[in-house]
């Protein structure tokens, strides 16, 4: 199935699934297996994405990352179709993108790309080989072709695939490692 048919079907399936109960419980056992992570708790800098309705819900993540003293950083899209991660403390304001995104909206707000960590969001995963499905706009692959931190993704039973149906390619980065909720969390060599 070409990537374009598939990303409208699973946004559709990722959006009945927001509306389910489940999606909070699945989100919440995400959250403390992330918490959990030798990679998480010796990283100090740590890049993430402020959820939308349909992703796994990082907001809770976000506040026990702040609550251990770990920096923060919210990815942010450049008109340019880069993507950098900016400072995001308890008081930062935010605002929406042209996609729908929660940025910081402070445009003088530290910028820090070599992080230790990325939780690389994403529409859907393959088990085989940690490819991701993203939105469509190439941001994170982009990103993930020029810095190289270690990478995580919290994968809801939804979002999980044995393989990449979608038609991944050659410029798709995998993921380092997909933590999932019911099934061993899975590890790639780098």
């Amino acid at each position: 199935m070409d990537k374009g048919t598939f990303r409208k079907q699973q946004i559709a399936k990722l959006a009945a699934f927001a509306k389910s109960g489940e999606k909070k419980k699945e989100d919440a056992v995400l959250t403390r297996k992330a918490l959990r992570l030798p990679q998480l708790r010796e990283a100090n800098d740590i890049g993430v994405t402020y959820s939308m309705a349909s992703e796994v819900d990082t907001s809770n993540l976000i506040a026990q990352l702040w609550e251990a003293g770990k920096g923060v950083w919210l990815a942010k899209s450049n008109p340019d179709k880069s993507m950098d991660f900016v400072r995001y403390e308890p008081s930062t304001v935010l605002q929406k993108s042209k996609f729908g995104v929660m940025e910081v909206a402070d445009r003088s707000a530290a910028v820090k790309n070599d992080l230790d960590l990325l939780i690389v969001p994403g529409l859907a995963f393959s088990a085989s080989d940690h490819k991701r499905l993203g939105f469509g706009g190439g941001y994170y692959d982009r990103f993930l072709a020029k810095y190289r931190p270690q990478t995580i993704s919290l994968v809801n039973s939804v979002m999980l695939y044995p393989e990449a149906v979608w038609g991944a390619e050659a410029f798709d980065y995998p993921v380092d490692c997909l933590l999932t909720v019911k099934a061993a969390d899975q590890e790639r060599d780098r």
